[in-house]
């Protein structure tokens, strides 16, 4: 089952979970696959990751608007990350907080089928999408300042965004694969942009879930 994070409003049941509270999951039949629908909320995330898994999800998509910071990116455009910089701070970002161990590797950063699948989707609706940049995650609760930009732009990053981090690494360690997808909506420091297209992001997820299915055959 597909689990797919978005910055798009969602209504959906709220699960009780050891860490609180999820965020509202909804959950959507596309093709043959059940999805599972979630956006970040002020609630644990680790509670949010837990009842995903106990549903049954095994992939984590984030499915994103995002801003550019490379010059080769114009809004609209489409890209599916191929590593990440964590610059948040103050998060809950293990299970394992209470254990000595539970260090979960995270190279790759992501997985590659589902990455090679959001590109297959994306081709569908868009004439070029990326095939790799570096995302940064910053806080979620404020977008980043024009300084803060100029800043992960010099450390390598070419997008930002902000919920990546702490989910994705928690999915991880729930033996979830993970891929990050970001569709282009506005420039690095300026101001909120337009949501991603929810009819466009669904045609592309169908399409994406259809690569997948072919290339587990």
């Amino acid at each position: 089952m597909i689990a797919v994070l978005t910055d798009l409003p969602v209504s959906g049941a709220i699960h009780v979970t050891p860490y609180g509270d999820s965020a509202p999951i909804a959950q959507e039949r596309m093709g043959e696959h059940n999805v599972l629908w979630c956006a970040p909320a002020l609630t644990d995330p680790r509670a949010t990751i837990h009842a995903l898994h106990m549903l049954g999800a095994h992939y984590l998509w984030l499915c994103e608007t995002a801003g550019a910071l490379s010059p080769l990116l114009e809004t609209g455009d489409w890209l599916v990350a191929d590593d990440f910089i964590d610059g948040t701070r103050g998060q809950h970002y293990t299970f394992f907080s209470d254990k000595a161990g539970g260090f979960v590797q995270q190279v790759p950063p992501f997985d590659a089928a589902s990455r090679e699948a959001l590109l297959r989707g994306a081709e569908t609706i868009c004439a070029r999408p990326f095939r790799r940049g570096v995302y940064v995650c910053v806080s979620s609760t404020r977008l980043e300042t024009p300084a803060e930009a100029a800043f992960w732009a010099r450390a390598g990053a070419q997008v930002v965004g902000r919920y990546l981090s702490p989910y994705l690494p928690l999915a991880r360690e729930r033996e979830m694969r993970v891929a990050a997808l970001l569709y282009i909506g506005r420039g690095g420091g300026q101001a909120a942009a337009a949501p991603l297209p929810p009819a466009t992001l669904r045609t592309l997820l169908a399409a994406a879930l259809g690569a997948l299915d072919r290339d587990s055959l």
